[in-house]
Formats: structure tokens, C-alpha cells, sequence
């Protein structure tokens, strides 16, 4: 009981740990946060279920003591059981009685925890590639995330708000911009569609490894076709799948011989298995599918930098003052990466905060562009993509 508690202690941490961060885009929160956040759950659960509790119990004859009661439920547990329907005989024949052998349920916490890591990959990936950009956009989301929530009940008025911005994050993302590009970094973008082609691929590799585990022989679209049994009352009698009575062979030792003896078993575990794998299927569905039409969104964003112009536009349209400067030089300014970094903080952040950031950061460019430092860096390339627009 104490190890079941901490384990959903740990779960609890997690989570919280999880749903603290800033949103991020739709695939990315569900790759990398919630499906990664109910595989650790459910990992965490069914095996603490394996080593608390009867995961397995077996009719044993009656002269079996408690000894060899234990040793048949951890032998049949682990070794594997098989289904027959118990309106069939059972066959003589080994290969011919053990046909419909269930042999998953051993394995499913630890698949689903090497699940859940391999849901979190991409997002590792991407955060190394976003550190060998030079520019911590994590850093710089969740402190301008962390400002607009202590800032954003001070004062409703537009002219101060944005002034506030003025002071502090659009200093900080534009002086990350400036040095990022100082130092020749390049590809944000790049880097994280490529990510999100990972996450697109993962989704379905991980779909496929969950079919597998299930390796069902009678139905090809597994999910529908279990629930639409469920729904016309077909159960596991009928179907086979996750079946709660199953059968058992060991052998045991007699003095001049040995003995097969055949168990029935009762799976109480597949009563959860059958609910968690029929949700599990729909929701990697679900998961593949958002990502897949996230993958192609970014890589036409990558082909195509209109759509974040176009928002950026919108954001800037809303100023209360008009800029000396074109919108056209302030994209220049920006750069690729930091159309992209712009595009993130509106992801991430939602469009109030970043229409005071977008704003704020073009009132910046412009006094950088009428300063001196404007003069000093004139022949650098950041300069130069402003001066020729």
C-alpha cells in the first residue's frame, strides 16, 4: 500500500511539474506532455499492480498447501497463460491447445514507460538543437510568460503596459536576437520543423508498437472493432481478447515421473487492460494524426514566412503611435529566427502579451535604428538587411 501511495505521490509531482510550463503548440503539448504524462501514469500504476496485490489467481487442486498455491500464481504469471473458450476441450496437442496464448501482460508498464521516453525524445532533441543555435527560447518564453503574469493585473491601461514591455522583455528577446545573430546562428526555424517530422513519425511508430503488443489476429482496425464488440455485447467469452479466465500448464515433479497439471487462471488485470488499451489506441490515433498535420504546417511555414507576417502585421496594426520604420525593415531587423522567436512567444504566450511584445519590440528596433550604435554597426550584415530594405 505505502509503495502504491508513493507511486501516485510521484505521478501527482509530475504532473504538476508538467502542466506548470508555458503551452506551447497543440502537438508539441500533446506529444511531449500529455501522452508522455498518462504513459508514466499508467506505467507507474500497473506495475506497482505487479508487485502489490493478486495481479494473477489460480484454482489449484485442493491438496496444493499455500506454498505451492504462490508458486503456480507467480509461475502462471510469468510464465504465460492461453485462452480456450470453457464451452471447448481442450486439446491434447501442446502447439494446438496453446493457440491463442496471452502473453502481454507481463510486459505492458515497462512498454508503455519506454513509450513515454520515446514520446519525450523529440522534445529533447529539439532543445539541444535550440541550444547549439545559440538562443535559449525557452529561457526567454518563460520569462516573458513570468513577466506578463506579475504585470498583467497592475494596470489595464494599453500606453502602460506597453511601456512596461518596453522596460524589460523586449530588451531581453531583442538583445537575444542581436547577439544570436552576431554570432551567426541560424535555422530555428529549420531545427524545429525537423522536430516536428520526428514527433510525427514517433506518433506512428509508437501506434504500431501498441498494435503489436496486441497482435490480434481476427480484426485489423483493432480499436473500433473491440469497442463495437463491447457495444453489442460481445465480450471476452466471445472474442478472445483480454480474456479474464485463462489456462495455465505447468509440470510437477512426482518421484519416478512428471506430471502436467492445467490451472484456470483469472486475469484481473485485463479488466483494466481492455479499458486502457481501446482509450490508448484511439487517443495515438489522435496524436499521429494532430501531429502529422503539424509536421506539414511547419514545413510550409518553413517555405513560407507569410502567415507569420501576416500575424505579426495584425499585432502591429493595433499600436497606438505609427512607427518611422516600414513593417518590412522590422522583419528585416528580426530575421529569420526572429519571425520565428515571434511566432513561438505568440504560440506559447497567447495574442495579448504578444501583440504588447511584437509592439514594444518594433518601438525598440526603431530608436536602435536612430541611434548610434545603428551607426557603429553599419556594416554589419544585421544593419545592412535594414539599411537595403
Amino acid at each position: 500500500m505505502a509503495s502504491q501511495v508513493g507511486a501516485i505521490n510521484s505521478v501527482n509531482a509530475l504532473i504538476s511539474r508538467v502542466f506548470v510550463q508555458p503551452k506551447g503548440d497543440l502537438a508539441d503539448r500533446l506529444n511531449s506532455r500529455v501522452t508522455v504524462v498518462i504513459l508514466a501514469v499508467s506505467s507507474a500504476l500497473l506495475l506497482s499492480s505487479h508487485f502489490i496485490g493478486d495481479p494473477i489467481t489460480c484454482w489449484t487442486p485442493a491438496q496444493f498447501n499455500a506454498q505451492w498455491v504462490n508458486f503456480v500464481n507467480q509461475y502462471c504469471f510469468v510464465h504465460g497463460t492461453y485462452f480456450v473458450p470453457l464451452d471447448q476441450q481442450l486439446a491434447f496437442e501442446e502447439e494446438e491447445r496453446t493457440k491463442v496464448s496471452i502473453q502481454y501482460y507481463q510486459w505492458v508498464p515497462y512498454v508503455f514507460a519506454l513509450q513515454a521516453f520515446l514520446f519525450y525524445i523529440p522534445r529533447f532533441i529539439w532543445k539541444a538543437m535550440i541550444a547549439y543555435s545559440g538562443y535559449d527560447l525557452a529561457a526567454a518564453v518563460k520569462y516573458v510568460d513570468r513577466f506578463w503574469s506579475e504585470n498583467r493585473d497592475k494596470d489595464d491601461k494599453f500606453k502602460t503596459r506597453l511601456a512596461a514591455f518596453e522596460g524589460r522583455p523586449s530588451v531581453y528577446i531583442w538583445d537575444g536576437i542581436r547577439l544570436a545573430r552576431k554570432k551567426r546562428s541560424r535555422n530555428m526555424a529549420l531545427f524545429y520543423t525537423l522536430s516536428t517530422v520526428w514527433q510525427a513519425v514517433n506518433a506512428w511508430i509508437q501506434f504500431y508498437i501498441l498494435t503489436q503488443l496486441l497482435d490480434s489476429s481476427i480484426y485489423t482496425l483493432w480499436g473500433p472493432s473491440i469497442l463495437g464488440d463491447l457495444l453489442q455485447g460481445n465480450d471476452w467469452q466471445t472474442t478472445g481478447h483480454f480474456p479474464r479466465i485463462v489456462h495455465c500448464d505447468f509440470n510437477r515433479r512426482r518421484p519416478a515421473s512428471v506430471q502436467l497439471d492445467t490451472v484456470l487462471c483469472v486475469l484481473t488485470l485485463n479488466i483494466y487492460y481492455e479499458k486502457l488499451f481501446i482509450f490508448l489506441w484511439f487517443w495515438l490515433v489522435f496524436v499521429a494524426v494532430v501531429s502529422t498535420v503539424n509536421c506539414f504546417k511547419w514545413i510550409y511555414y518553413l517555405c513560407n514566412k507569410t502567415k507569420a507576417q501576416k500575424t505579426i502585421k495584425n499585432y502591429l496594426s493595433t499600436a497606438p503611435i505609427k512607427s518611422t520604420i516600414s513593417d518590412d525593415q522590422f522583419f528585416s531587423a528580426l530575421g529569420e529566427d526572429g519571425l520565428f522567436i515571434m511566432d513561438q512567444m505568440a504560440l506559447n504566450l497567447g495574442d495579448i502579451p504578444a501583440s504588447y511584445l511584437t509592439i514594444s519590440m518594433r518601438n525598440i528596433c526603431q530608436d536602435f535604428i536612430e541611434s548610434e550604435d545603428y551607426i557603429d554597426e553599419e556594416r554589419t550584415p544585421f544593419v545592412k538587411s535594414i539599411k537595403h530594405t
